[in-house]
């Protein structure tokens, strides 16, 4: 869809779409959305990524994590941005993304810092073009707060 647009204009549109969700209630600061699209600004500057528009989103918890299945194609470099609620998310918690090829092998990681509430993980597929697991989880220190919701989503895009 986007190939149709001019670079100059997609990286308009989507300083618009960020300001936008900025200046409104739809991605206040505490949002998983706000700090993930944040994170996800410099790359959208570089007028060969894009950025999907659908995304997930959902809880992840001390307990448990998520599993996803994208599909990713050789040779082309992927970030993942993975955002959850500040307000929610336990003292001390870090964010956990790793990304899986189809024989369990994995392929990339990235552990955010304690408190970080949003981590990119960049993932040059030299592999192979196919479907990948995508592992988010949240490592809590032990305690009453190991087991809370916290509200999530996982943006991703390509260049």
């Amino acid at each position: 869809m986007f190939d149709r647009f001019p670079i100059p204009l997609l990286f308009v549109l989507f300083a618009f779409i960020v300001s936008s969700a900025m200046a409104d209630d739809r991605y206040p600061e505490n949002s998983p959305e706000f700090q993930a699209l944040v994170l996800a600004a410099p790359a959208v500057e570089d007028g060969d990524f894009s950025l999907r528009e659908d995304y997930w989103k959902g809880v992840l918890s001390g307990g448990t994590g998520r599993a996803l299945k994208l599909q990713f194609f050789k040779r082309n470099e992927y970030r993942l941005y993975l955002g959850v609620a500040p307000d929610s998310l336990p003292p001390k918690a870090k964010l956990d993304l790793r990304i899986f090829d189809s024989e369990n092998e994995q392929v990339a990681a990235m552990m955010g810092e304690p408190d970080e509430a949003a981590v990119e993980l960049v993932f040059e597929n030299k592999v192979r073009t196919g479907l990948f697991l995508v592992l988010m989880r949240i490592e809590v220190p032990p305690g009453p707060l190991a087991v809370a919701d916290v509200p999530a989503v996982l943006y991703y895009g390509w260049k």
